[in-house]
C-alpha cells in the first residue's frame, strides 16, 4: 500500500511539473519582456489556459513593438523640426542681431577716434562699449555654433568632432583641456547616427565645461561591429558631477535622440571624481 501511495505521489509530481513546465518559459519572457526586449515571443503551450497565455502575451509584445516604433518614427521627426528650427533661429541671429552688433562695434570705434581728438574723457567710456560689444559678438558666435552645427554629412561625423573640440579648447584657453579619442569606422555610420552622436557630443561638452570645475573633460567615440558607444568623462567636482542629470541640461532632448535610435543612455559617477556619459547606438540607426 504504502509503495502504491508512494507510485502515486511520484506519478502526480511527474504530471504537475511536466503541466507547469512552460511556466518557466513564461517567466523568462515576462522578464525580458520587461526588459525592454520586444521581439520576445512564447511558443503555443498543449495545455489550453496556457496557451491562451501564450497569445495574450505575443499580441501584447507585438503591439508595444509597433506603438514604440511609431512614437520613435514621431520623435525623429520632432527632432529634424527642432533642427530646422535651431538652424533659422541662428540665421536671423546671424544676419539681424550680428549685423546690429556689428555696426554699434563700428560706431563706438567711430565715437573714440572722434573723442580721442575732441572730447578726452568720453575716451574711456566708448572703448568700454567696443569690449562689451566684442564679448557679446563672442557669445553669439559660441550661440550660433550651438544652434547651427557644421555640415556633418559633408565634413564627416570625426572633422565635425574634432573642430568641436578644439573650438572649445580655443574657449578655455588652457583652463580645461579638451581631449578626443575616434575608433573604429565613424563615418560610415547613417546620416541619422552621425547627426545624433554630434549633438550629444556638443551637449555634454557644453555641460562639462559649464558645469565642473574640471581640469580635463575627453570624447571618446567607438564604432564597433553592432554599436557605437560614445562617451564624455570629466574630472570634475566628485559631489554633484557636471554630466550628472539636472534640470536644464539637455537631458531630455540626448534621452530622446537616443531612444529613437533604439540606443541607451547612461550615467556613471566616477570613483575619482567627476562623472561620465555613456551613449550606445544601433549602427544600422533609422533614418527619419
Amino acid at each position: 500500500m504504502a509503495f502504491a501511495l508512494a507510485g502515486l505521489c511520484v506519478a502526480v509530481y511527474a504530471a504537475l511539473a511536466r503541466a507547469l513546465r512552460p511556466t518557466h518559459a513564461i517567466h523568462a519572457g515576462l522578464k525580458q519582456l520587461a526588459a525592454n526586449d520586444l521581439s520576445t515571443r512564447l511558443p503555443s503551450f498543449d495545455l489550453a489556459e496556457l496557451s491562451a497565455i501564450s497569445e495574450v502575451f505575443n499580441t501584447l509584445a507585438q503591439k508595444l513593438s509597433a506603438t514604440l516604433a511609431e512614437r520613435n518614427a514621431l520623435t525623429r521627426k520632432l527632432i529634424a523640426v527642432q533642427d530646422e528650427e535651431r538652424r533659422h533661429l541662428a540665421r536671423e541671429l546671424h544676419d539681424e542681431f550680428g549685423q546690429s552688433l556689428t555696426a554699434i562695434a563700428a560706431q563706438a570705434a567711430a565715437a573714440a577716434h572722434t573723442a580721442e581728438r575732441e572730447c578726452p574723457p568720453l575716451l574711456e567710456e566708448c572703448r568700454g562699449i567696443s569690449r562689451m560689444t566684442a564679448g557679446m559678438m563672442e557669445t553669439l558666435r559660441g550661440a550660433l555654433v550651438r544652434l547651427r552645427p557644421p555640415d556633418i554629412e559633408e565634413l564627416g561625423l570625426i572633422l565635425s568632432l574634432e573642430s568641436l573640440v578644439a573650438s572649445w579648447n580655443g574657449f578655455e584657453k588652457g583652463r580645461t583641456r579638451f581631449e578626443i579619442a575616434i575608433i573604429g569606422k565613424v563615418d560610415d555610420l547613417p546620416p541619422s547616427v552621425c547627426a545624433s552622436l554630434y549633438r550629444i557630443a556638443q551637449e555634454a561638452i557644453t555641460n562639462a565645461a559649464k558645469h565642473a570645475q574640471a581640469r580635463r573633460v575627453q570624447l571618446r567615440l567607438e564604432a564597433g561591429h553592432a554599436d557605437t558607444v560614445l562617451s564624455v568623462e570629466d574630472d570634475g567636482e566628485a559631489i554633484g558631477g557636471s554630466l550628472q542629470p539636472k534640470p536644464g541640461m539637455g537631458l531630455l532632448g540626448m534621452q530622446e535622440r537616443i531612444i529613437s535610435l533604439g540606443g541607451t543612455l547612461r550615467f556613471e559617477r566616477r570613483a575619482a571624481g567627476g562623472a561620465r556619459l555613456v551613449a550606445t547606438v544601433p549602427n544600422r540607426g533609422t533614418e527619419p
